[in-house]
């Protein structure tokens, strides 16, 4: 019985991740990266929408995000004394939970979706990491940021430079930032996301290969404001 459950987890997980990896593969080749932000966004949200009335779904759906998060994780030096703000967990909060699980880091995660929030809730409670992770109603342009160590921003989040212009005013001299984004045909930096060289200081960039031209970018705090 556990075999056929796990052969049916398999390929759950084999549908979600091919359906998600072969519209990011296939159409992030041909758009620039604000067109592929835009509708990025809305699938995601419909999809986590259809995924959490659908339990079964969870786990294989959490398994899309093991590479963005392992590659993070090193980018960023994640360790269990470490606390990890995610800004943006959004209904499933597979950065959070992953987060949480690899490297035993105290995790929260905020929305400002009341709805979202909830799903979140149910979803930590359903893998029972309610002691390590807490999910939040909260709005990123008021949050405080000065007890986070890390702080892992999700690519759909909006106002995009008012929420990083927060983090940069408020955040802690050691925090290290990890702000998700479409990168330039060349896997650097766009033009739309320029201006994060006028609030930090710009680190690594790790590209996510199963995932289009999704990066990962490492911001610290500007010493000079």
């Amino acid at each position: 019985m556990r075999q056929i459950k796990n052969m049916q987890v398999q390929k759950h997980e084999s549908i979600v991740v091919t359906i998600v990896s072969f519209f990011l593969k296939t159409f992030s080749r041909n758009m620039n990266a604000f067109a592929l932000k835009f509708i990025s966004d809305y699938l995601f949200i419909i999809v986590e929408k259809i995924i959490v009335k659908l339990p079964s779904l969870l786990l294989p759906y959490i398994t899309y995000y093991e590479d963005i998060v392992d590659n993070e994780i090193n980018l960023a030096k994640i360790t269990k004394q470490d606390t990890v703000l995610h800004i943006g967990c959004g209904p499933l909060p597979s950065t959070s939970l992953l987060v949480a699980q690899r490297t035993g880091a105290h995790t929260i995660g905020i929305e400002k979706n009341i709805l979202s929030v909830q799903d979140a809730q149910y979803c930590v409670h359903a893998v029972h990491q309610e002691n390590q992770i807490q999910i939040y109603h909260a709005n990123a342009l008021t949050y405080a940021m000065q007890s986070s160590h890390i702080i892992i921003v999700s690519q759909g989040i909006e106002p995009r430079y008012e929420v990083l212009e927060h983090i940069a005013n408020t955040m802690r001299p050691d925090t290290r930032v990890i702000f998700r984004t479409f990168s330039s045909k060349d896997g650097g930096i766009t033009t739309q996301d320029a201006v994060l060289s006028t609030l930090f200081t710009v680190g690594d960039i790790v590209s996510h290969p199963a995932h289009g031209i999704l990066i990962s970018v490492l911001l610290r705090k500007k010493t000079d404001m």
